[in-house]
């Protein structure tokens, strides 16, 4: 078993909480950190996603949404010890914030703004709580951005194709990368993790400065 002495600081006395309930952000955590399963008790949050978008960044906004999705779960948490951790993934196409399609008609308008623009911007903010008796003793946050270059050649008919697959009406963006979607686009800078739900690396450092030696 994966063990490192980061995750024996982290877990060895807390119990480690999503406060989300995405099955890609859990199976990265899984497979790709190496948590074992049973360490980690999923409590989706019940916060609506609703914020302003007006007079923010998208950095701001998508931070702030993480944040409120932890401390809806954390307000739960009034005896022991926890672990929390959020996230929240947004794309920004020239200035606008766009979160999950809500049908596949606004999709599809998506995907013709990012052909006509020719970029995109994936922003996932992830934030870490410890939690003892219902009161944050330590919080770290951070947000990872990842470029992507849309492939302008692509014609309405193969937009309209994928859209009718109808693989991502709750993704953000309105597109999966890890499926289908990368047909969608011709390059990346950045961490390919961060655009399917959850940065590898940025997780780890937030985890390790959470609870430092």
């Amino acid at each position: 078993m994966f063990n490192p002495p980061l995750y024996e600081r982290l877990f060895s006395r807390s119990q480690f909480v999503l406060a989300l309930t995405s099955p890609r952000r859990k199976q990265i955590l899984l497979t790709n950190l190496g948590i074992p399963e049973e360490k980690i008790l999923v409590i989706g949050s019940n916060f609506e996603e609703n914020l302003q978008k007006t007079d923010v960044s998208a950095s701001e906004y998508v931070s702030l949404t993480a944040k409120h999705k932890a401390q809806a779960v954390i307000d739960q948490l009034k005896t022991g010890r926890y672990v929390v951790m959020s996230s929240d993934t947004v794309v920004l196409c020239g200035d606008e914030i766009l979160e999950k399609p809500s049908t596949p008609k606004v999709q599809l308008e998506w995907l013709k703004k990012y052909r006509q623009v020719g970029q995109l911007s994936v922003l996932t903010s992830v934030h870490f709580f410890l939690v003892s008796q219902g009161t944050v003793t330590n919080s770290v946050n951070d947000t990872e951005v990842t470029h992507l270059k849309f492939n302008e050649s692509l014609d309405d008919a193969f937009l309209q194709s994928y859209v009718s697959l109808g693989e991502a009406l709750e993704a953000a963006g309105g597109f999966k990368y890890q499926e289908k979607g990368s047909l969608l686009f011709k390059g990346m800078e950045g961490d390919y993790f961060n655009v399917v739900g959850l940065p590898v690396a940025k997780t780890l450092k937030l985890m390790d400065d959470l609870v430092p030696v």
